[in-house]
């Protein structure tokens, strides 16, 4: 079992795996990414949350800064 598939099992795992950190990495970036898009560029603040959330409902958007 992989320490990713451990922690959505809600089981111990070991938060500096290097698949785990590679995926804390690209999601802190993604949100600094759509912490520093203009509020005009709605087709670019979409593009990042979908890359960021997988999926989502329409009309989703974040207003307030994004951690």
């Amino acid at each position: 079992m992989t320490e990713r598939e451990k922690m959505l099992a809600g089981q111990l795992y070991d938060c500096g795996d290097e698949e785990l950190l590679n995926q804390w990495h690209k999601a802190k970036n993604l949100a600094r990414d759509y912490n520093q898009t203009d509020s005009e560029n709605a087709a670019e603040k979409d593009h990042i949350l979908t890359e960021l959330l997988g999926g989502r409902g329409s009309n989703l958007w974040i207003k307030h800064r994004f951690c």
